[in-house]
């Protein structure tokens, strides 16, 4: 190496060292595993469009996390994000902290997810569902029933009462009345 090169060298090292160690980290972008679409109906508002991205479904421990957490909003929100359900023209959405999957006796996957703030919370005009008999929430469970051409329907704790086991560490929502999320379906991957 040429002599005179040497304090270019050393500073460009330097400089590359500092860079390496002060740089800002970049935060990884996580795949979305599954993805499904739905309509809310029979509720205010109604017609808007659902989009639920699933991170990563949730396990037996994060899924005991969730339901130990659930009366305690602050803890609740600190737990890991495993999704997103995104209203249409909506800048903002809610975290799923807990996503679910089970078969139903017909064979349709039940699908449950839970988010750490209650939906509408951001909008002027809360969502409701008329004639609803659930109790209020601190957050929200969302429940869509799919067949296998990923098409169904689907239920918010708005309209029907959550069944929490802890037992089991599951969290669904209890059957009857008429279900507020029409045109599920689940998007293929890509």
């Amino acid at each position: 190496m040429n002599q005179s090169n040497l304090p270019l060298v050393s500073c460009l090292a330097v400089l590359a060292l500092c860079a390496a160690t002060h740089a800002p980290a970049v935060a990884a972008v996580r795949p979305v595993e599954d993805t499904f679409t739905a309509v809310t109906a029979g509720m205010t508002p109604a017609d808007l469009a659902l989009r639920i991205q699933v991170l990563a479904w949730s396990d037996d421990n994060a899924r005991a996390d969730v339901v130990a957490a659930l009366e305690d909003a602050p803890a609740l929100s600190k737990l890991p994000t495993v999704g997103y359900v995104w209203p249409a023209g909506s800048p903002v959405g809610y975290t799923v902290k807990y996503a679910h999957r089970t078969k139903t006796a017909d064979g349709h996957d039940r699908l449950t997810f839970v988010t750490d703030k209650t939906m509408g919370n951001y909008d002027y005009k809360k969502w409701s569902v008329p004639n609803a008999t659930a109790k209020a929430l601190p957050y929200t469970v969302v429940e869509l029933y799919v067949d296998g051409a990923g098409n169904g329907v689907g239920n918010l704790s708005l309209a029907a009462e959550a069944v929490i086991d802890a037992a089991t560490n599951t969290i669904t929502l209890a059957t009857g009345g008429a279900n507020v999320l029409k045109d599920v379906k689940r998007q293929p991957k890509g």
